[in-house]
């Protein structure tokens, strides 16, 4: 399909006709998003050939801009994730994978756009749609040392249920769009910029990435940039008060929302088909409990979920604006991650830092808290690498509405940060794959203690099909596995001659 149209831009060219503005830029489209021709997957079997019958309305404009369609990419199966990773399923003919990194093939890409993030960063794509409900975009474009855009919400309509497969339909946003945004021409010098510490500043980052985080801020600085350091804590605060009675109201919400999208549809599936065939066992258990919730007798009910709506989530955005006003800044600076992307078996549930502590992967990313308060966040590269060879994100954050800012930040920071080298080639591979088994992690971290001896803290076991040339994939099997508590462990024959 690529091909053909290609082929249509070129034959319109020939006419003399103009193919401006895009001039046949191909876009990769994340597996989220409905794209006529191309089934919408959502990474989970139950929709592995769900045809749409028509595009979304974005994908209609960038193919009306004379764009082409590369292709779908592939994600955290229903959204549902941050790192791209999904169990190796033999009945689905290798149409569900696990993401890898562009600069690294045995870490995370980020999720849940990972196939968006390694697809650009690995220099297949010049540019991808992903989708952004709480990091989905920034994680992976972090991850693989790119550019990650979350719009203002609403700026993109997709409430009538169509052209996505909803994760979170109050918090989703579709990347690339701007709302009519204008980028300008900024001087950094005497741009004053808050540094919230709570994402990062004060609570610590892992060692790996502290150094290229340094290194951004001197070269901002030098450049001018005004950094003023506040405490941040409120906004904790005030979203754990917002949430009180709508935490479990929040299950309701993604059964519902694909519910809708199946029968706007008209696919001959209830919301219980497509989750009792879940391919990720967790996910599976979470997403059927969610069907058995009763909205009449949890506390945390449907009227709570709308109060919150209504009510809480606004007071979470107006401590937002009232630390936006009070600093008098343009935006927010804080990192993607606390720490450089981890071992595909080295995360979720737990990471460990390079000290041998360890932290849920929740807390291992600053992208909730800003999604929640619904504001708009670009993710830049820093310009440099962690000191174990992995791109270091930073993020600007701004209030709704800041789309313009937010890109013009980020324009005049790439003039001022070393540009980001590209990963090394493609590994040369014959039948090289990955293959990712699920086994539950047995730590259950407790007041910040250590997993025991061969207690597992992460959920998936990575090896490798075929000959690979890649120094990572390589020396992978050497490592062992890293989800095993590193107390004395016997590493496993299958991890020994892995790759």
């Amino acid at each position: 399909m690529v091909l053909a149209d290609a082929a249509a831009v070129d034959a319109k060219a020939a006419t003399g006709a103009s193919i401006e503005p895009l001039c046949g830029l191909p876009l990769a489209v994340k597996d989220s998003i409905d794209v006529l021709g191309y089934p919408t997957t959502a990474s989970t079997p139950a929709l592995l050939n769900a045809f749409p019958t028509k595009s979304a309305p974005l994908i209609d404009m960038y193919l009306a801009a004379n764009g082409i369609i590369m292709g779908k990419a592939a994600l955290d199966e229903l959204q549902d994730g941050g790192n791209s990773v999904n169990p190796t399923n033999q009945y689905t003919d290798g149409l569900i994978t696990t993401m890898l990194n562009a600069y690294n093939q045995t870490r995370i890409a980020g999720g849940s756009s990972g196939g968006s993030g390694n697809s650009v960063g690995g220099r297949i794509a010049p540019v991808a749609l992903c989708e952004d409900t709480g990091g989905s975009c920034r994680m992976p474009a972090s991850a693989n040392g790119i550019y990650g855009f979350r719009p203002s919400l609403g700026c993109y309509n997709f409430s009538t249920g169509m052209g996505l497969v909803p994760a979170e339909f109050t918090r989703d946003t579709i990347e690339a769009v701007t709302c009519d945004a204008v980028i300008s021409n900024i001087s950094l010098n005497g741009t004053r910029i808050g540094l919230p510490s709570t994402f990062g500043w004060e609570t610590g980052l892992s060692g790996e990435i502290q150094a290229a985080v340094d290194a951004t801020m001197e070269a901002l600085t030098a450049a001018g940039v005004i950094f003023v350091p506040f405490d941040s804590g409120s906004f904790t605060e005030v979203a754990s008060i917002a949430w009180a009675g709508g935490l479990e109201s929040d299950d309701y919400m993604e059964p519902e929302a694909i519910a809708r999208y199946l029968w706007l549809h008209d696919y001959n599936m209830t919301v219980t088909d497509v989750f009792e065939n879940i391919n990720r066992p967790d996910l599976r258990k979470s997403m059927m409990d969610s069907l058995k919730l009763d909205p009449t007798t949890l506390a945390g009910n449907f009227d709570a979920w709308i109060d919150f709506l209504q009510y809480g989530r606004p007071a979470i955005g107006a401590e937002w604006a009232l630390k936006y006003k009070a600093y008098n800044v343009s935006a927010f600076l804080y990192p993607v991650f606390a720490v450089s992307p981890r071992e595909i078996d080295g995360y979720n549930p737990y990471v460990q830092f390079e000290n041998g502590t360890f932290i849920a992967a929740q807390a291992a990313k600053f992208c909730s808290q800003d999604a929640q308060a619904t504001q708009t966040v670009l993710a830049f590269p820093s310009g440099h690498l962690s000191t174990d060879g992995l791109p270091v994100g930073m993020q600007f954050s701004g209030p709704p509405g800041a789309d313009g800012t937010l890109l013009s930040l980020a324009k005049a920071v790439a003039e001022v940060l070393p540009t980001l080298p590209a990963p090394a080639s493609p590994p040369s591979c014959t039948g090289c794959a990955a293959n990712v088994a699920y086994n539950a992690a047995t730590f259950k971290q407790v007041k910040g203690d250590m997993p025991l001896n061969n207690e597992t803290y992460t959920n998936f076991h990575l090896t490798f099909n075929g000959t690979c040339s890649s120094p990572a994939l390589t020396s992978y099997g050497q490592k062992g596995v890293y989800g095993i508590g590193s107390h004395g462990f016997s590493m496993p024959a299958s991890a020994a001659t892995a790759g």
